[in-house]
């Protein structure tokens, strides 16, 4: 198992993205700690993952994450409970569309609150409970980003704008805490199937094409959380890049896709663009190969 006996905290865990890491992790041997707005939904999580029938200890704190009193207090619940923590994910967001002149106010404020401020109280909650104590096994704030850094799509400026505002603020934590043995990374995926991106509906079974399962990022997060990213800091993981390169791999030949190193000129043949932003991350393709 790659997470046996780790504590991991998972903001936004009620649904969607959130939940499904949650599942991934219980399964690779982590305790979890869940938080979001919303107790049947922390309910509903830690029932799935005790359904799995692995023997790790679930944990679930309601909390606004733009309210760092309740963030905090969360927090605290979780180092009661499960002891000092590996890894946190910052997973919690939201989003609403309209043409910028025509964006309400308080809705402008209300997405960078949860998309910002959630992530910078995030961190300071966690900080005084993550366990630093080892360079060899550091511990891990990994951020859900998006696609929308940098490709920007309009009548989203508020999320856009917060999109910006974590790369930002992911690369002055991973400088300033450089040297305290916590790395710091982000998974920016295309759309995904969430509430977010399409209501009520998601989860129904006809989400277009393009649009990922919200477990399909698993294995980016598995990845970051696991030893094998352990010298990995201030990443970004974009999900457009490596998918391009699972397309890849299912079309190449036996023999060129054993490993990142007999599989990584091929790719470059086949999508240099995608290489140019995946040949640093070659450790995940790795990954990526070793668990298809």
């Amino acid at each position: 198992m790659l997470l046996k006996g780790k504590n991991v905290i998972i903001t936004g865990a009620g649904r969607g993205i959130g939940k499904e890491i949650a599942k991934a992790c219980a399964k690779e041997g982590a305790n979890i700690g869940l938080t979001a707005r919303t107790m049947e939904e922390l309910n509903a999580t830690k029932k799935e993952i005790e359904d799995l029938g692995i023997n790790v200890k679930v944990v679930t704190k309601i909390a606004d994450i733009t309210k760092f009193q309740q963030v905090m207090e969360a927090f605290m619940t979780f180092q009661d409970e499960l002891g000092l923590i590996n890894s946190v994910i910052a997973n919690a967001g939201y989003s609403r569309m309209w043409t910028t002149h025509e964006f309400i106010n308080e809705k402008f404020a209300e997405i960078l609150n949860v998309n910002v401020l959630g992530v910078f109280y995030t961190f300071k909650a966690a900080y005084p409970y993550l366990k630093k104590d080892n360079k060899n096994d550091k511990a891990r704030f990994i951020i859900t980003g998006s696609e929308a850094y940098p490709n920007a799509p309009s009548k989203l400026t508020a999320y856009v704008a917060s999109k910006y505002a974590v790369v930002g603020m992911q690369k002055a934590m991973a400088t300033e805490y450089k040297r305290e043995n916590i790395t710091f990374n982000m998974v920016l995926p295309t759309q995904v199937d969430t509430r977010a991106l399409r209501g009520k509906k998601a989860g129904d079974g006809n989400k277009p094409e393009h649009v990922l399962n919200p477990w399909d990022l698993n294995d980016y997060y598995l990845f970051l959380l696991s030893e094998n990213a352990n010298r990995i800091d201030n990443g970004l993981i974009f999900t457009y890049d490596f998918n391009e390169a699972k397309k890849v791999l299912t079309e190449a030949p036996s023999g060129k896709k054993e490993n990142w190193e007999v599989f990584k000129d091929y790719f470059r043949e086949k999508a240099p663009k995608s290489y140019d932003n995946v040949k640093k991350y070659g450790k995940l393709v790795d990954f990526i190969i070793s668990r298809s």
